[in-house]
């Protein structure tokens, strides 16, 4: 079955994870790609602060 999407988000870090969630808020489809497979570990992240955490929620 084809699949239609209005934006496709390369690349899920961060910056594309967050604008991927505004995209699909304002109602688009979007499909998002990555090179690497879910769940996956990335170091980085044990660095987010707890206050960056708050926010990160509240765009979720």
């Amino acid at each position: 079955m084809e699949k239609v999407y209005d934006v496709a988000m390369i690349g899920t870090g961060p910056a594309g994870t967050s604008c991927a969630l505004a995209l699909k808020e304002s109602g688009l489809k979007v499909a998002l790609v990555d090179k690497s497979s879910f769940p996956r570990y990335k170091c980085c992240g044990d660095t987010i602060p707890t206050l960056s955490l708050r926010y990160l929620a509240q765009i979720i």
